[in-house]
């Protein structure tokens, strides 16, 4: 007699989620409208340090992997901004 078990490990996809993020203390321009402007980038490069900061030290960290600002525009009370976050998970 022979029992043989058979474990998986659960089944891990790329999960995509997006938002966006109102940020009062800073405000559009038109040169934010351009992903190649330096303003552009260095912008989305510190709103994407901030998101990683968040994830990483949060219970979601472990499935964390990056998150990617996409655009601007002109919030209700500051600057706008849309993002992408991409997580490896079960």
């Amino acid at each position: 007699f022979y029992l043989f078990f058979f474990s998986s490990a659960p089944a891990f996809s790329f999960i995509y989620i997006g938002g966006s993020v109102e940020i009062p203390n800073l405000t559009y321009t038109n040169d934010l409208n351009d992903p190649t402007s330096q303003k552009f980038l260095l912008q989305a490069k510190a709103i994407q340090n901030y998101l990683a900061e968040t994830y990483e030290s949060s219970f979601l960290g472990k499935y964390y992997l990056e998150s990617v600002v996409a655009a601007f525009s002109e919030g209700q009370s500051g600057l706008q901004a849309y993002f992408w976050n991409i997580f490896w998970a079960p």
